[in-house]
């Protein structure tokens, strides 16, 4: 399971209509906000701008929690520590998992949360 669905309910007080419509254009937004983003490591990774990839996996990671994105938190969680222990082949190889696994993501919010 790749989503944490608990933590994604949590976000929105009970079964409003109002709750539930502001949740779904979260979620849309989510999409297009993890699509800029890693393309952005993707970026990072092909230029091993290490500084700039940092900074990015790092706010990848508190968006990722945010939303229950249990999958994605941890890939770019364990990309960025080895990215700080000196380790930067492991974590490009972390962070050419994250499409593969983002698309994994997608469809399993696609049934709750359609594009």
């Amino acid at each position: 399971m790749l989503v944490d669905w608990s933590r994604l309910d949590s976000l929105k007080q009970g079964d409003d209509e109002d709750d539930i419509i502001w949740l779904e254009e979260m979620v849309r937004s989510l999409r297009k906000n993890m699509n800029s983003r890693l393309e952005n490591i993707k970026t990072f990774t092909d230029e091993k701008k290490s500084v700039e990839l940092q900074a990015e996996l790092h706010q990848t990671k508190g968006v990722a929690a945010n939303f229950g994105l249990a999958g994605v938190q941890k890939n770019v969680t364990e990309a960025e520590l080895k990215l700080k222990e000196g380790n930067l082949e492991a974590c490009l190889a972390l962070c050419q998992e994250l499409p593969s696994l983002w698309e994994q993501t997608k469809k399993e919010l696609a049934p709750k949360f359609p594009e």
